[in-house]
């Protein structure tokens, strides 16, 4: 089953407009930054003297491509420290929210919302926010104790694999779509964790759910270990977990991801964690995160779009945006019919068009989704326009993820 877990911290990045003329150099970078176009414009604040401008859209471009979090933070409270009240402080304190839920860093997370909540007491947003945050207040930040690259055994095609959690061994699914790792209610008590009386409202594939939290002291995946590991626990009664047995009913979420630094899948049994990771080049980087988002620059039938990457996923969905982007190749070749989508809270029933076949080139691999439905009427995030599951990355003998490189890459046996 699979779980798209949609993390709440804030809503969509708002434009940042200053009320007076700027010079062309400031108004190219304001252009691109509008547009999301992300490694331009850190090729182009390289370039640019700096003000305040320039470091916030540096600490934006450095959380968008993961890079060192030291240095995004200076950069973005540069912003805050400059002009505490103006609207670029608004957004680099967005920015930061994001990097510190991305991480687990809850605390952090909480503590500049609180200040940016009382830097702008008017904001139509603020009641929104608090009520969405509600569950996280009182969790720890995620700490990485030992990292050492490991080898982890899974059943083939299957994306388990083992952990022990305060010393008690499970078998959890590792999902680049959950923003937030999470259990079931059973598997949180089998656990020993203390399931958190506070609780909060959780967007998910299909509706909205709610959601408490327990927090684990000690997480070991292989050679990597963890303290302070918070997870969302949802009743048993929920997909996924129904259809899974004890000691599986577990997400391994982007914030333990992310720890892992790389992990390379291969078909045959084997993850591998904690592998060398290149150098980003932004221009070649296929990945990037939008919002909390792990997004995906891919090619279908010749076309680009960006999609979110998600293994949590057994299928790759395609939403209203592909359905507006294609609409020509759908009015002549797709055909109506309907299909469910599962989420944690439900099914939901949807009209869809139906294509044979779609062609998506992948880290300049080419992989076809067949078939290929799309549900014209299912919004998804602002920055994608499918979910891109396991269907198509197992093609591939093998994948990698470098989250410093921000990079995927699909390796095929010769």
């Amino acid at each position: 089953m699979t779980l798209r877990v949609m993390a709440l911290v804030t809503g969509l990045l708002m434009a940042f407009r200053p009320a007076c003329s700027q010079p062309p150099a400031a108004a190219n970078l304001q252009s691109l930054y509008k547009a999301g176009k992300w490694a331009e414009l850190r090729a182009a604040v390289s370039n640019t003297k700096g003000n305040a401008l320039s470091a916030l859209y540096s600490g934006a471009t450095a959380v968008v491509f993961n890079e060192d979090a030291a240095r995004s933070e200076k950069a973005l409270r540069s912003v805050i420290n400059a002009a505490p009240h103006s609207d670029a402080a608004y957004e680099a304190y967005e920015w930061l929210s994001h990097a510190f839920l991305r991480t687990g860093q809850y605390r952090r997370l909480m503590a500049v919302m609180e200040e940016r909540w009382a830097g702008f007491p008017d904001k139509r947003d603020r009641a929104a926010e608090q009520a969405a945050l509600a569950g996280f207040r009182g969790l720890p930040d995620q700490v990485t104790v030992k990292t050492r690259p490991s080898v982890l055994p899974h059943e083939k095609d299957s994306i388990f694999i083992p952990l022990t959690v305060n010393g008690t061994s499970a078998e959890f699914f590792f999902d680049t779509g959950a923003g937030l790792s999470a259990l079931s209610e059973s598997e949180a008590r089998r656990l020993g964790l203390h399931i958190s009386e506070t609780s909060g409202t959780m967007g998910t594939t299909t509706s909205k759910s709610a959601f408490h939290t327990a927090v684990a002291k000690d997480v070991v995946v292989g050679g990597l270990h963890l303290r302070n590991v918070s997870f969302t626990v949802f009743p048993d009664n929920q997909e996924p977990w129904s259809h899974l047995q004890p000691g599986r009913q577990g997400i391994i979420g982007i914030p333990v991801i992310l720890a892992f630094g790389t992990l390379r899948w291969v078909r045959n049994g084997a993850m591998e964690i904690g592998g060398k990771p290149g150098r980003l080049n932004a221009q070649e980087a296929n990945l990037r995160f939008e919002g909390d988002h792990l997004a995906l620059a891919v090619t279908v039938e010749g076309l680009s779009i960006t999609g979110s990457l998600d293994t949590g996923a057994i299928d790759t969905d395609l939403f209203e945006g592909f359905a507006k982007q294609f609409a020509p190749m759908l009015n002549t070749a797709g055909k109506k019919e309907t299909m469910e989508l599962k989420g944690i809270g439900g099914t939901e029933t949807l009209e869809a068009i139906r294509l044979p076949d779609l062609k998506f080139t992948i880290a300049g691999r080419d992989t076809v989704l067949s078939p290929a439905r799309v549900m014209p009427g299912k919004s998804w995030f602002r920055c994608c326009v499918a979910n891109i599951g396991m269907d198509l990355l197992t093609q591939a003998d093998a994948f990698k993820i470098d989250f410093r490189a921000m990079k995927l890459e699909l390796e095929v046996a010769k």
